[in-house]
């Protein structure tokens, strides 16, 4: 197995790990069992559990943000289509599985010292699924309706969040996005939807 992929096989055993125990009664020891590799190899990758940490939930939300991004970059899907895409890839990915409220309750932990970690992939994908809107609607109906691409994008994202803990399914997840998805994109002309910023 090459380095690279040994390295992300062990953040997803730690994600996982982290996500079930929690990060107070996560030990490097329970990560490195599960993960088949010594607890000395695991400190040689990684200086602390915190370090351990924060790779982790970093290469979890690198690959989200990348299949959002995807999703907003699919040709031949009209806006909704892909907005929903991403918010499921986003947000919809836990929803329904026994990970879900463990995932969302270490995210939360301040003992877990994300830092910025979360915070700037939010960002990065507030301003993928902004650039996503202004290339599809028309400035004229953001004129009209007094919202900016990032006002939009920030209402759909807040939107995401409530279906996320509203849904007992990944498949009500992407039901609830899709209606209010929809909802929000309403006041929009249809000629730019369909095209492909």
């Amino acid at each position: 197995m090459a380095e690279g992929a040994r390295r992300e096989r062990v953040l997803a055993v730690a994600l996982e790990a982290f996500g079930r125990y929690g990060f107070r009664k996560t030990s490097m020891e329970d990560v490195a069992r599960a993960a088949g590799i010594s607890r000395q190899g695991l400190y040689l990758q990684f200086a602390s559990k915190e370090a351990l940490f924060r790779a982790a939930v970093g290469q979890e939300l690198d690959a989200a943000l990348a299949e959002a991004s995807r999703s907003l970059d699919a040709d031949g899907a009209g806006l909704s289509e892909r907005v929903v895409r991403a918010l499921d890839a986003w947000l919809g990915r836990y929803v329904g599985s026994m990970l879900a409220s463990d995932i969302a309750n270490m995210l939360e932990d301040p003992a877990a010292e994300l830092g910025d970690v979360v915070e700037v992939a939010i960002a990065a994908f507030d301003t993928r699924l902004a650039g996503a809107i202004a290339a599809a609607t028309a400035e004229d109906d953001r004129e009209r309706l007094g919202v900016t691409p990032a006002e939009i994008a920030a209402v759909l994202h807040t939107v995401g969040q409530g279906a996320k803990y509203l849904s007992c399914s990944r498949e009500e997840f992407v039901t609830r996005a899709a209606a209010a998805t929809h909802l929000v994109l309403a006041g929009f002309g249809s000629p730019r939807e369909a095209a492909h910023g």
